[in-house]
């Protein structure tokens, strides 16, 4: 996810902070659910990509609802540096997944609506804190556009975490009017109106107008810029899911710079003048670093990739990884382009299981430095035991961490040092085929520690469910 939390061995290892109390019943993938298994979906449905099963999440059940599923976001932004003011009208086509009376979505406080319409119909609208009610009924499964138009100076939340840099999460305003926005957990909301869970993924179309000189980055794939009377549309698109925290939003005077990854994958990096002598060629790395991760993970699962330098923080959003100049190494883009195997792709089902993204990403990102002069692996692994051990004591176990100690460095090492005893029980082809099937095989579904279990079982032969469980859930180190 975010800035580094640690400076660990020579290698000054980063840990950035991305992403869960799952269903410890179901096994099943609970996005990119088919057609059939809805009630009488559209023929030729351009959005069945984005149906899902939403669920209330056991942490943070304040955002997110369970009795709306979004198929995809239409988001027309329009950010003025000057005023420090966003415009934005959001067209939602969502379903219900069960009858309602009214529609409610996460949406910033700060933020105020000037007409919203439910099927092209004008609709009543209520606001509580940060949650916006639509007053229009849906039968169970029913389908409608919800439009929403808005403006506003937004404003950071505040996620109440002991993490200090990801306490303030969302959309950030800087000198000179630069604007960035972030959110793991959640913090969308602060920019659009939106089912702020990672069980509701869902396709974008983002349009963003700056003035002349600026750009408007977002997630997703570059489809190009128009320019008409002092301002350029920058156009963003997203044809695979993508969860509401990897989303991004980006406004500064950056450079674009054009690069090509394995089998020819487009590429674009988004630079500030003044970072680019500290960045670019940090940057220029993430062919070669997409090329050794495919070595180990299968094809990259997206079709484009990207970098973003903003002014601070790092996140693995979708197709277009975020990051601070202090974190421009080439470890830290490792451990984001990683994610987008583990945590993208395949998505956890709710916080509980941020493990799965991080633990993956942990020990990819170690593996790296392993193979580029840092040491052996089992080197690395041996280094981190006892601050995985104290780490354990003071936030919790990993599967079990506490509400306030989101992506704290517990759910980074002891889901690495699992995969390591993993690898080392089943040996290393085993463990390889493993990392490469497991997102090549869940593509854009959501996944929790039931399922992975379950499969991570069948796939090796192996009954790991004990050296899992005591990974995750242990009062003190397994060894």
């Amino acid at each position: 996810m975010r800035r580094p939390l640690l400076l660990l061995l020579s290698a000054a290892l980063a840990v950035p902070a991305c992403s869960a109390p799952a269903s410890t019943t179901s096994s099943q993938p609970v996005r990119a659910i088919s057609s059939a298994s809805l009630a009488s979906p559209p023929k030729a449905d351009p959005y069945v990509k984005g149906l899902s099963r939403p669920v209330a999440d056991p942490l943070y059940p304040a955002y997110g609802n369970p009795s709306i599923d979004v198929l995809h976001y239409g988001l027309k932004l329009g950010w003025q540096p000057s005023s420090r003011t966003l415009t934005g009208r959001a067209d939602i086509t969502l379903r219900a997944t069960k009858a309602v009376t009214s529609i409610r979505l996460d949406f910033g406080r700060a933020l105020k609506v000037d007409g919203a319409t439910v099927a092209g119909k004008p609709v009543k609208v209520t606001r509580k804190g940060d949650d916006l009610t639509l007053h229009a009924p849906l039968k169970a499964d029913g389908r409608a556009v919800v439009s929403v138009r808005y403006h506003g100076v937004p404003k950071v939340t505040n996620a109440r975490q002991k993490r200090a840099d990801i306490n303030l999460l969302g959309f950030h305003i800087e000198s000179g009017g630069r604007a960035w926005a972030l959110q793991e957990p959640f913090g969308s909301f602060t920019w659009f109106p939106v089912n702020d869970h990672p069980s509701d993924e869902a396709l974008y179309d983002v349009a963003i107008t700056v003035p002349n000189g600026w750009s408007g980055v977002a997630h997703g794939t570059y489809k190009g810029k128009t320019t008409s009377g002092g301002k350029s549309t920058f156009r963003w698109q997203s044809r695979d899911p993508v969860a509401s925290y990897l989303t991004v939003f980006a406004a500064d005077k950056f450079r674009l710079y054009r690069d090509k990854g394995p089998r020819g994958v487009p590429i674009t990096y988004w630079i500030r003048p003044g970072d680019v002598p500290k960045t670019l060629k940090v940057a220029k790395q993430t062919p070669a670093i997409m090329k050794w991760l495919e070595k180990r993970l299968g094809a990259y699962p997206f079709p484009t990739a990207g970098i973003v330098v903003t002014s601070d923080s790092g996140m693995e959003t979708q197709q277009m990884i975020t990051l601070g100049p202090p974190y421009m190494t080439p470890g830290v883009v490792a451990h984001e382009l990683a994610h987008h195997w583990f945590g993208d792709t395949v998505t956890p089902r709710t916080w509980r299981d941020l493990w799965m993204n991080e633990g993956f990403a942990m020990y990819f990102e170690l593996q790296y430095y392993a193979d580029h002069g840092g040491g052996t692996i089992d080197e690395l692994m041996d280094s981190i035991r006892g601050e995985e051990a104290q780490l354990r004591k003071k936030f919790g176990p990993p599967g079990k961490y506490r509400k306030d100690s989101f992506a704290e460095s517990n759910v980074y090492y002891g889901p690495a040092l699992m995969l390591h005893d993993i690898r080392e029980r089943v040996g290393d082809d085993k463990f390889f085929a493993m990392t490469r099937a497991w997102p090549q095989q869940h593509r854009n579904t959501t996944q929790d520690r039931a399922s992975f279990t379950k499969w991570i079982n069948d796939f090796t032969g192996e009954d790991l469910t004990d050296l899992i469980d005591s990974w995750l859930d242990g009062k003190t180190s397994p060894r």
